[in-house]
């Protein structure tokens, strides 16, 4: 394995030496999103998961399997279901286009159920069958939900919320011979949620009171012939089953069995139910014995009267806690390489950025995959720019993978690295200043200079927050919500000369957002309604003596500003420049030297980056349509009309600067192009080993050029 890597440097260098030969070159590829970085855990919400080994007893290693409602699983996009092994994330075909809810295997086959109705590119009603190369159909499935799978007497039995499966009468269970589906009796009366085989016999749990036709509730038996109530009634409903210590153990809604206290988990003695002490404090969703203990997940914040985060372990006398547990419901436990596997809608375990999906590994909780995140939850990106060759990213996160990271970290083409641990707030702004790396925003000092091992306050710093930093006539400006430098007042606005902060005259009244030079004047835009006294409306200029008016301005906040041609463009929340007769200006605006005029007809919504490449406009913010057409948070401008790029990326675009023959944009999306990029993203022409312009250099890249070598 430790040879792989130099493969594929042969390989890619190969391909990049005899590319141009092949066809399409990759000169010749469009410009597109490139896939990037990767989050922990996948971008939705899991409901189950499983070890799974393909091959059986042959060489593949045995992998975890994943449902649920996601889309991007680390950095590979995945539609409902992945699978994991050990490094990293892959897609089973295109996956699903609905929940997956239910995984086992039977005859050697994966077997997934839910509330989908395609699988890869074929109908397969809510249950589907993996053949290791694609999705298949078992029959014309389900008309409903598929909550539950296992196998029983040699066949597959299917549970859910269906009344149907292959079209015949099957009351939210049926079993499926390897030809066709029958019904397990009369089924039950309502849902089931859970299957589960124990002492020869089939468990069913779920929200029904009859099974059979016979009173049963909550949770009944199937002997192959017919359906058995367990004797005392439950009052709610039983959501997950599992076998510990030999005996059957429920979890669910329910607090009590017959008279007797419960509270939400029992097991079945093989006379009566009985409770795990005093039980947890509400619902119980998942169920495995681990390390032998019994592991519950749920909704419960206690186990038998203290703190207990929807995770807790039954030792055999009583309640132990998980660490400091996850921050919402737990609905999926199972074993993977020695650990637990826990899965939900939480993203955070003990803190820890896991996004769904974590493992525990008897002391401590982690992430499986590895991605920038902020205290445990979504990160994003706010300023970027280039610095030595690699790319710098400053935003709200604090680790990348495992490695701390203090709201800066840089890019040098291949994985990202900790950039000095002293800034400890929001990075809102990046530049380069006489060869200096600086960074402004919500930290300590709000301004600081990278040294090349650490971060330093630049002149005393300021006493609120940089937003926005500028070079003009040889000096470092910084724009932001400060009224104080290090060497005195300076309202909003402030220039370094090298040894002190100097005011810009009186400065401006609100909040400096963005800054750029433009036809020898510094223009500043942001919440600004006057400027050294002169009225000006959230935007102003600078000519390094005085402040002046672009006309009357715009009528509401600027976020962004750059030059296009002989245009300066603002972007931000406007709608029109106000005037003698007030110009509709839809979120980006140009000004001439005169006057404000409209970009086409603009966007639906606020815009927050601007840049230019290749004599185009590139906006970037909270936009969905440019022009009335679709661009989802990113659009590019020739001059004429508003183009799309790609499909866009999956949330708001903060920042975007050309780097290294690209495009790169930063945000809160963990998705570009359908995709997965987390926060960070790239637009351009592929890479030169990118033989079939997919965006991506790999093995079918190898494929390809392998086979021009073998032609004549």
């Amino acid at each position: 394995m430790k040879t792989l890597p130099n493969l594929f440097l042969i390989v890619a260098m190969l391909i990049m030496m005899y590319g141009g030969l092949i066809e399409p070159a990759a000169a010749q590829c469009p410009e597109q999103w490139i896939g990037g970085h990767g989050i922990p855990g996948v971008s939705g919400t899991i409901n189950v998961t499983m070890a799974w080994d393909p091959d059986g007893a042959g060489p593949q290693p045995e992998m975890l399997v994943a449902g649920g409602n996601f889309t991007i699983a680390g950095a590979t996009t995945a539609n409902r279901i992945a699978v994991w092994d050990g490094v990293s994330w892959k897609p089973l075909g295109a996956g699903m286009n609905g929940e997956v809810n239910a995984l086992t295997v039977y005859n050697g086959q994966l077997i997934a159920g839910g509330n989908f109705t395609t699988a890869g590119v074929l109908t397969c009603n809510r249950i589907a069958r993996w053949d290791g190369l694609t999705w298949q159909p078992l029959g014309t499935g389900m008309n409903s939900n598929v909550y539950a799978l296992t196998t029983f007497g040699g066949r597959l039995i299917a549970a859910g919320h269906f009344t149907t499966a292959g079209g015949a009468a099957a009351n939210y269970i049926a079993r499926w011979d390897g030809v066709s589906w029958t019904p397990l009796g009369s089924g039950t009366g309502n849902y089931i949620l859970d299957l589960q085989v124990h002492n020869g016999l089939l468990v069913a749990g779920g929200n029904f009171t009859t099974a059979g036709g016979n009173p049963a509730n909550y949770i009944a038996r199937w002997t192959g012939a017919a359906w058995q109530s367990f004797g005392d009634t439950l009052n709610g409903a039983v959501r997950t089953l599992a076998i510990y210590s030999g005996q059957l153990v429920a979890g669910g809604d329910f607090n009590k069995v017959g008279l007797n206290t419960v509270n939400y988990a029992i097991r079945w003695d093989g006379t009566a139910w009985q409770s795990f002490g005093t039980g947890v404090n509400s619902s119980v969703h998942a169920m495995t014995e681990y390390a032998g203990q019994l592991v519950i997940g749920g909704d419960f914040t206690q186990a038998a009267g203290s703190p207990a985060l929807r995770a807790a372990a039954w030792n055999g006398a009583s309640w132990q806690t998980l660490d400091n547990g996850l921050n919402a419901r737990v609905t999926s436990l199972s074993l993977y390489g020695g650990q637990l596997i826990c899965g939900g809608n939480f993203t955070t375990a003990n803190g820890v950025a896991t996004n769904y999906l974590a493992q525990w590994n008897g002391s401590d909780w982690q992430s499986i995959g590895k991605g920038l995140y902020y205290n445990g939850n979504q990160a994003n990106i706010q300023a970027m720019t280039g610095y030595n060759g690699d790319l710098i990213g400053g935003g709200n996160f604090t680790a990348i993978g495992s490695a701390p990271t203090s709201f800066v970290a840089r890019w040098d083409g291949a994985i990202w690295h900790p950039l000095g641990a002293e800034i400890d707030g929001i990075v809102r702004a990046l530049i380069v200043y006489n060869g200096t790396l600086v960074a402004g925003g919500d930290f300590a000092g709000h301004i600081a200079w990278w040294n090349g091992t650490a971060w330093q306050t630049l002149g005393g710093g300021t006493d609120q927050a940089v937003r926005s930093l500028a070079i003009y006539n040889g000096q470092l400006i910084a724009g932001g919500d400060f009224y104080v430098t290090g060497s005195g007042p300076a309202d909003f606005i402030a220039a370094w000369d090298g040894t002190s902060w100097q005011p810009l005259n009186f400065g401006v009244n609100n909040v400096v957002r963005a800054m750029t030079v433009y036809n020898g004047e510094l223009f500043v835009g942001g919440d600004l309604t006057a400027a050294s006294g002169i009225p000006v409306s959230f935007v102003a200029s600078w000519n390094g003596s005085v402040w002046k008016s672009p006309a009357s301005g715009l009528d509401k906040r600027v976020y962004a500003l750059t030059v296009y041609g002989t245009q300066l463009i603002a972007g931000g929340e406007f709608t029109s420049a106000p005037g003698t007769i007030a110009t509709p200006v839809s979120y980006i605006a140009a000004w001439d030297g005169v006057s404000w005029q409209p970009v086409g007809s603009g966007t639906n919504y606020f815009v927050y980056a601007l840049t230019t490449m290749k004599g185009r406009l590139l906006a970037g913010g909270a936009f969905t349509h440019a022009a009335g057409n679709p661009v989802y948070y990113t659009a590019r401008w020739d001059g004429t009309v508003w183009q799309s790029m790609g499909s866009g990326t999956g949330d708001y675009v903060y920042a975007m600067i050309p780097f290294d023959g690209q495009l790169a944009v930063g945000g809160r999306f963990t998705i570009a192009g359908e995709r997965a990029s987390a926060y960070v993203a790239r637009w351009g022409a592929s890479l030169p080993a990118d033989l079939n312009c997919d965006g991506r250099t790999d093995l079918i890249d190898l494929g390809i050029l392998s086979a021009h070598w073998l032609e004549p």
